[in-house]
Formats: structure tokens, C-alpha cells, sequence
């Protein structure tokens, strides 16, 4: 029995070892084969490119390539891709890449859509239009992807055709990119592209495009781009998009649904329209999600120092939306002067035309005036609004301010109104309380730095006032109240040193130059009483 058993058991060993053999040189003659064929058809793979691009129906037109290399694992590396529309029109230039696809599909001549499992493109200029629900096509570059981002035209030109004739267009156009439900599963991978975007009337250029995106038609797009400096509708130093679309359900008419980070960094706001001269970066970091052609974006905008005529404000934060083509600003805070800002706005970024309205609080006119004499906590209304020129940008609103001083003179409050536009500030119904006199005037401007005065009321708390009419009399007043500020400083020190030579003695002496001093005084207050004597008395 032993025997027996010993016997069996060598002979199973025999047969499992030529079953493993056997194993083993069919998939080793099966690799062989499938490497060989795998060879042969890399060596005719410009034929077979050739045939596909022949075939193919998603991209009108001819696609060609100056040289075709091949892996025995399918990898197409090729130079100089070119495909144009068969008008000869060129839709995408890309100067090397590569393609990945399945080579059992290349062997057995299942030339689909999904063969395709990777696509590279390096260095390559593409040129994408969206239309209304946001599909994509692929047009011909603009002039602008060779100028200065600076340069690049913020619209894309409207055709001269009446709306009917703009709707028929549409309705005939041949898209030169169709989709037609093929399923697609591959990786899109861009390195140092330079892409330009036409939507609706929107334009942008934008320079050191480099992505990964995964394509799954039946289920998903996930992204993961970055951009460098970029320029058009508006002008900034990079986008970053990073996030999932869900195409689940999409050939039964469903929209894509958005799930991405989409943040702008170092937005020029003076291509926004904002103004004709205001370059401090804006950074916008929101989140987007709903229908893929009517993206919701909700989050925060930043700016670390925002400068407009007459106001500077620092740490500017405050919450963004963006829907149809409208950003609407809320909860904007940022500091200025020692103060603070409340503020909310809209901006339509088709027609650039917008909306802000704030209040500023506390602000220490010393710091915004460059005055340490003129010293009283300001506060504002402030209304922005701008039909889309920047040029036009206008702002008005009225101001109040708390106690303070002018030099030695006590404030008790300050009110009035202002209007800016371009480089013409004007002050309207200007009033200054002090505890004798109010001050008043309703014709105060500076037209490109220079200042222009109109009458200046001056009523006592006594009932009598007078008004002081030309300049001229502002010219010489303004002299001598400044004379009358360098005595009293001079009498001060004067006073100061009598003061401190006459410690311990019981019987003091006024000095000589202390004498002088108040009788300069005098004479220059005296001076003050013969200049207002041609004022008008009511």
C-alpha cells in the first residue's frame, strides 16, 4: 500500500509540473505573440494613425502630424500636431505630446473613442468656445494670443448682424468638435499650454496652463489646473481649478453638476473697470457648485491694500457671489485712517458697470489729511458707482465728524458733502462748529491738486457774521495766520526759558525778546483786523 501511494504521488507530481510547464510557455508564446504583433503594428502605426484620424468623426477636419514614434505598449510620441477645419482654418497646433492607447484595440483594429486611455500636450495653443450652456467647441486663435496680456481685447467682437440674423446663424452653425455620446475614458494631461477662451462675449488668454484631467463620459471629470499671468475680460496673475464634475445621467439630458475650487489670485481691478488707475491685486477664492451652465459661486474676496482717490484702505475681506455674469460684494470690512469700513456692491462683468455703497467710521484726519495740526475722528457715507468706462467712476456722499482741534482752535464737529469724478473733488455745505464761531461754505473744489475757495460764511455765536469773497484775502489771511502761529510758537520758548531762569526768585523780570515777541504778536493780529476790514458786514 505504502508503495502504491508513493507511486501515485510521483506521477501527480510528474503531470502538475508539465501542467505548470505547459502554463508557462503558453502565456510565454502568447506574450511573445501578442509583443510581435504589438511590434509590427507600432512600426505601421503612421498608417494606422493615418486610418483612425480618416475615420474618426468627433473632430472636423484633417489632423496631422510631422513625425510618429511607437512603443510596443502604446505610446504615441509625435511632433508638430496640427488639426484643421477643411476650410484649411488651424483649430490646434501642438509642437510635441504624446497619446496613449489600448494596443489590443490597435492589434484587432477597434479603432473607438475609448481606445484612447491618455493624451499629453506640451507647449501647444488651444482655442476653446463656450457657448450658452457652456459646451464646448474647439475655433481658431485670435490675433490677441500673441500680444501682451495687457493688450488682449476684454470682449470678443461682436458680428454686425441684426439679433434674427445672429439667431439663425447659430441655429446652422457647424460645431467643428462633436461629442455624439461616444464613451471616452482617459487622462488629458497639459503642460505649459497657452490657452485662449471666448464665452459668450467674454474673452481671456491665459499663459502657463498646466492640468490633469481625468475623463470618465459616463460618470465624472475630475480636474486639477493651474494657470500662470492671464489677460481679456480681466487681467490677473493665475487661476487655480481643482474639483469633480458629475456627468451621471448626462445623455439623458441632465446637466453636469459642479463641484469645484475655483480661486483667482492678483485681479487687476482696473481691468475690471474700477476706477482708471487702481492696480492693487484682488484675490477671489470661492466654491462652485450647481448646473454646469448656470455655475453658482459663493466665498471670499481679499485685498491687502486698496488705494481710490483720497482714501486708503488696508486688509479689505469680505464675502463674493458670483451667478449669470453678477458679483455681488457683502460684509466688506477693511480699515482706513485708523477707522473702519462697512461696504457692499455689485458688478456685472459683461458690461462692468457697478454699484458700492459703505460707511466709514472714526477716521483720523491727521493720518488721511498728512496734518498732525488738524485733529478730529471722521466719519462718511460713501456711494461708487461706474457705468462700465473707468473713467467715469464717481463718488459721493456726505461726512460728520466728532471733537477735535485745529491747532490751539477747539472743534466741536464738521459736516458736509462731496462728490469725486476723475481728478475733481468738491465739498458742498462744509460747516465747522467751534464754540464761538461756525465756519461755513458751499464752494470748496480741487481740480488736479489745485484748490479753489468760494465764499466763506463766518457767523459768531453772537448773531453778527461776515463773508470773505476773493481769494486774495484767503492768500493774506492765510499768510498772516501763519505768521501769528510762528509768534506764538516763538513766545512760547521765550516764555518757557523766562520761566525756567526765574526759578527761586521771588520778584521776576520779563526778558527783552519776551517783550518783543508778544509785541510782534500784536502787530500781527493787528494785521489779521486791517485785512478783514474790506469784508462784506451783514
Amino acid at each position: 500500500m505504502k508503495h502504491y501511494v508513493h507511486s501515485y504521488w510521483t506521477k501527480y507530481k510528474q503531470l502538475y509540473k508539465k501542467g505548470l510547464k505547459g502554463i508557462a510557455a503558453f502565456l510565454a508564446i502568447g506574450a511573445i505573440i501578442v509583443f510581435v504583433l504589438a511590434t509590427i503594428a507600432s512600426r505601421g502605426m503612421g498608417v494606422i494613425f493615418n486610418e483612425v484620424m480618416a475615420r474618426q468623426t468627433m473632430m472636423r477636419g484633417t489632423v496631422t502630424v510631422e513625425s510618429l514614434t511607437a512603443t510596443p505598449w502604446g505610446t504615441l510620441s509625435f511632433t508638430d500636431l496640427v488639426w484643421k477645419d477643411p476650410e484649411g482654418r488651424e483649430l490646434l497646433t501642438v509642437p510635441d505630446g504624446k497619446i496613449r492607447v489600448n494596443m489590443w484595440d490597435v492589434i484587432t483594429r477597434n479603432f473607438k473613442a475609448s481606445a484612447i486611455n491618455g493624451i499629453e500636450l506640451n507647449d501647444a495653443t488651444i482655442v476653446v468656445d463656450l457657448d450658452d450652456n457652456n459646451r464646448l467647441d474647439f475655433v481658431p486663435a485670435s490675433p490677441d494670443v500673441n500680444k501682451p496680456l495687457n493688450e488682449v481685447e476684454p470682449r470678443s467682437k461682436p458680428p454686425k448682424k441684426t439679433t434674427q440674423e445672429r439667431q439663425e446663424e447659430l441655429g446652422k452653425k457647424v460645431r467643428n468638435f462633436n461629442w455624439d455620446g461616444q464613451h471616452l475614458n482617459l487622462t488629458i494631461t497639459l503642460r505649459n499650454n497657452q490657452l485662449e477662451i471666448f464665452q459668450k462675449n467674454r474673452h481671456y488668454v491665459m499663459r502657463n496652463v498646466n492640468s490633469k484631467i481625468h475623463l470618465d463620459s459616463n460618470r465624472a471629470i475630475r480636474i486639477d489646473m493651474e494657470t500662470g499671468k492671464f489677460g481679456g475680460t480681466a487681467i490677473g496673475d493665475g487661476l487655480t481649478l481643482k474639483g469633480r464634475v458629475d456627468l451621471k445621467d448626462v445623455l439623458k439630458h441632465r446637466m453636469p453638476q459642479l463641484d469645484l475650487q475655483f480661486d483667482v489670485k492678483g485681479v487687476d481691478p482696473s481691468s475690471l473697470g474700477f476706477g482708471d488707475n487702481i492696480h492693487d491685486a484682488m484675490t477671489l477664492l470661492t466654491k462652485v457648485t450647481g448646473d454646469f451652465n448656470r455655475p453658482l459661486a459663493k466665498g471670499r474676496v481679499t485685498m491687502p491694500v486698496l488705494r481710490i482717490p483720497a482714501l486708503t484702505f488696508e486688509n479689505v475681506v469680505g464675502d463674493v457671489t458670483y451667478q449669470d455674469g453678477i458679483l455681488n460684494f457683502e460684509n466688506v470690512n477693511a480699515n482706513v485712517y485708523g477707522g473702519k469700513l462697512e461696504a457692499k456692491g455689485i458688478y456685472n462683468l459683461d458690461t462692468r458697470a457697478y454699484t458700492i455703497t459703505g460707511i466709514a467710521k472714526d477716521l483720523d484726519s491727521s493720518e488721511a489729511l498728512k496734518t498732525p495740526e488738524f485733529v478730529v475722528p471722521v466719519s462718511a457715507n460713501l456711494n461708487f458707482r461706474s457705468e462700465g468706462q473707468p473713467r467715469d467712476m464717481e463718488v459721493w456722499g456726505n461726512f460728520w465728524s466728532g471733537e477735535g482741534h485745529y491747532m490751539l482752535i477747539p472743534i466741536k464737529n464738521i459736516t458736509g458733502n462731496f462728490h469725486n469724478k476723475g481728478r475733481h473733488l468738491s465739498f458742498s455745505d462744509v460747516k465747522v462748529n467751534t464754540n464761538i464761531t461756525t465756519i461755513s461754505t458751499d464752494a470748496l473744489r480741487i481740480d488736479n491738486g489745485q484748490l479753489t475757495m468760494g465764499p466763506l460764511n463766518i457767523t459768531s455765536h453772537g448773531g453778527s457774521n461776515f463773508i470773505i469773497y476773493d481769494e486774495e484775502s484767503f492768500d493774506e489771511l492765510d499768510e498772516n495766520m501763519d505768521r501769528i502761529k510762528e509768534g506764538m510758537k516763538q513766545a512760547s520758548e521765550n516764555s518757557k526759558r523766562a520761566s525756567e531762569s526765574a526759578k527761586g526768585l521771588k520778584d521776576v523780570k520779563i526778558p527783552d525778546d519776551v517783550k518783543g515777541s508778544i509785541k510782534a504778536l500784536k502787530r500781527q493780529m493787528d494785521s489779521v483786523k486791517d485785512s478783514v476790514e474790506s469784508v462784506k458786514i451783514n
